[in-house]
């Protein structure tokens, strides 16, 4: 493992030397598990110099420009939710619905003018949830509507093989294909495509985790396999209090412009969390946080970092052993 723990920081625009980091927590806590050390309630954290996985998790709400927005994914689910839907669809180039999702979307307006303000371009699943009423609306309104019958994949692995289709389709100029309302987005992706693609698309999945305590953990579950399988895809999932989303073994600098984007209250820097839900323990390093480890491992049934909070002004540094979970805190 290499250290991310840089030999100097600085904090409010002021540098520090490497001896900061023994002044504080005490002296930082030595064990088998590596060290703790607490930082300030803002640090400076630049790139790391070292090859790295650059992340931006918050560019649902900082893409702009049509270049930015356009691989950026809404995917709706069939949960409530409290986030400002219109804060976010403005940054994303794409919207799938899956299945009820689309009940959710409808709802969330109060007439069918500000609906149609805000169409999605698919709505995908076996359609057990969907109403017949919004079926029929977005069917009016040219909403193209995908059945999937088959129980082999979920509605959320429908509308990921909808997603990776539609951009596949684009990049190479071609018409969508019929689809057999059995599992035909799976047979087209396997077969026309070769079921992979090297195109980087962001899916901002909302009202996935929530509910049922199952379906929260086949979506964590997702986010593993996922980046296994089909790697150009990068998953984040908004619920009403965090963005969950995997850093990738190795070194990742996860960036932002500040962090009053993604939470406008800054009393106090926002909670993040680092849980190592996948199959191996984790060592971790990290710079920008209120509590950064050095050399320490976490594990299911050991040590977890949670209610940790992010005080790296424009970004921080965590290196991992394995893929990791991460949430931080929304407050939008």
């Amino acid at each position: 493992m290499l250290s991310v723990i840089p030999k100097s920081i600085s904090f409010n625009g002021r540098a520090l030397s490497q001896n900061f980091r023994h002044s504080c927590h005490s002296n930082g806590n030595m064990s088998e598990q590596g060290e703790v050390f607490e930082r300030p309630d803002t640090v400076v954290v630049d790139p790391p110099l070292e090859k790295h996985h650059t992340i931006e998790p918050f560019a649902f709400l900082t893409s702009v420009k049509e270049s930015e927005r356009k691989y950026n994914v809404l995917l709706i689910s069939n949960q409530a939710f409290k986030t400002d839907l219109k804060t976010i669809w403005v940054h994303c180039g794409l919207v799938v619905c899956s299945d009820g999702g689309a009940n959710r979307l409808h709802d969330y307006f109060a007439n069918d003018q500000e609906r149609g303000d805000y169409l999605p371009n698919y709505i995908v699943g076996d359609f057990d949830s969907l109403r017949d009423d919004v079926r029929g609306f977005y069917k009016s309104k040219g909403v193209k509507i995908i059945p999937q019958y088959g129980q082999y994949s979920n509605d959320f692995q429908k509308s990921v093989r909808c997603i990776q289709l539609h951009y596949s389709f684009l990049e190479q100029g071609r018409q969508w294909l019929e689809v057999d309302e059995d599992d035909g987005l799976k047979e087209i992706w396997e077969n026309e495509f070769g079921g992979a693609s090297d195109i980087q698309i962001r899916i901002y999945a909302l009202s996935v985790i929530g509910g049922r305590f199952d379906q929260t953990i086949q979506s964590i579950n997702q986010l593993y396999i996922l980046h296994q399988k089909e790697p150009n895809l990068h998953l984040f999932f908004i619920t009403n209090d965090d963005l969950i989303f995997l850093l990738y073994k190795g070194v990742n600098y996860v960036m932002y412009p500040n962090r009053a984007i993604f939470c406008k209250n800054m009393s106090s820097p926002p909670l993040c969390g680092l849980l190592p839900l996948g199959d191996k323990p984790v060592t971790l390093n990290s710079f920008g946080f209120r509590y950064d480890v050095q050399n320490w491992l976490t594990k299911m049934m050991g040590q977890v970092s949670s209610s940790n909070r992010v005080v790296g002004k424009k970004g921080f540094i965590v290196e991992c052993s394995e893929d990791i979970s991460m949430n931080v805190e929304l407050s939008l």
